[in-house]
């Protein structure tokens, strides 16, 4: 192709409406629906009819299991490792769990934006972690926690649903 057609193509191409859409689908797909993980990605397993929005997802620890229908908002993490405070230096980055800190996040959850959750735990049916909460412990079927660390605000009754 010559210079001066290549030139012509990619102005052509850059200012076309079908170009601008793909490339911000491309950027949603990057920045939004692409999640940061750290450790293992095999651990991390996602339903096909989850909706999870960008989020950060530490393996290193245990797997992840994200069940049907559980949505996040913005921001959540999800971290599956953590250290040993009693050792420091290069040792303290290398003293970790390598197993058993599992996350599970069961069929419905909510977890809502800027919320931090830290395994092992699980996160029941069709419950709510609202936004900013940090879950140390099992959060119960049909319960909303909220707070640092997340704490039962009340259950979700039948006739609520």
């Amino acid at each position: 192709m010559n210079k001066v057609f290549e030139k012509l193509f990619v102005k052509r191409l850059l200012g076309s409406k079908l170009f601008n859409e793909f490339l911000e689908r491309r950027i949603y797909e990057f920045i939004v629906k692409k999640p940061k993980i750290i450790g293992p990605k095999e651990r991390l397993i996602i339903s096909d009819n989850a909706y999870p929005n960008n989020y950060f997802a530490n393996t290193n620890s245990g797997k992840i299991f994200i069940g049907d229908y559980v949505f996040f908002g913005k921001n959540v993490s999800l971290i599956t490792g953590t250290h040993n405070y009693r050792v420091f230096g290069k040792d303290r980055v290398e003293d970790y769990p390598k197993e058993g800190r599992d996350i599970i996040i069961d069929h419905g959850a909510w977890i809502a934006s800027n919320s931090i959750v830290l395994g092992p735990c699980k996160i029941g049916k069709n419950s709510v972690v609202a936004a900013g909460s940090v879950v140390v412990d099992d959060v119960e079927p049909f319960t909303i926690v909220a707070g640092n660390p997340a704490k039962i605000l009340r259950h979700i009754k039948s006739d609520d649903r």
